[in-house]
């Protein structure tokens, strides 16, 4: 079995534009990030983003299910002898979403990535929201910067070519005028040239 086709058109892509607008786009009267919380576990940043999603789902297209709600069931992929299974979806073969918090390492970005992988097997897009720590707040400025090249080319193959859609967030303070998101996606243009 293959990867989940995942075109781009229809009700599952208009739910990821819609998502990739959510993520740019909160908080932007304050200049602060969707995860400018003081959130000190990963569980925290999921709560805060299933809740973003659970306040907008009369804007989604598919139906929000997530491992908070106990009525709802995330469905597993099972790979390497274990269960993986995304923090939430948007049905059960549409949208798998990934929250990873980065604070004392980076494991968690491959981490993210490789589950990434996983997950398109059994979804047709996956999102990945990538929470950096306050004390990792160098490196999300570096990214913003440029000096991130293989980053960005990782990250802009994952979209171009294997419908994985990554976001780097900060969860602390912003500097006048730095962006709320780091992210190469292109979804922005894509959504224009639909319009």
């Amino acid at each position: 079995m293959g990867f989940e086709k995942g075109k781009r058109t229809g009700k599952n892509w208009e739910d990821i534009l819609f998502i990739d607008s959510l993520i740019k786009n909160s908080d932007k009267k304050t200049n602060g990030s969707i995860m400018n919380i003081t959130g000190k576990e990963e569980k925290d940043f999921e709560l805060r983003f299933s809740s973003l999603l659970d306040a907008n789902k009369v804007k989604l297209n598919g139906n929000l299910i997530s491992q908070q709600n106990k009525d709802t069931t995330v469905k597993q992929i099972y790979c390497f002898g274990k269960k993986h299974r995304p923090d939430m979806t948007i049905n059960d073969d549409g949208i798998a979403i990934e929250i990873k918090y980065i604070n004392d390492n980076f494991d968690g970005v491959k981490m993210a990535l490789g589950q990434s992988f996983m997950y398109r097997l059994r979804y047709k897009f996956v999102i990945n929201v990538i929470v950096i720590s306050e004390k990792n707040k160098d490196v999300y400025e570096k990214a913003l910067n440029g000096e991130e090249k293989d980053l960005e080319d990782i990250l802009k193959y994952l979209a171009d070519d294997m419908n994985v859609f990554t976001y780097i967030v900060p969860a602390f303070s912003l500097k006048n005028n730095q962006k709320r998101v780091f992210e190469v996606n292109g979804l922005a243009k894509l959504a224009e040239k639909a319009e």
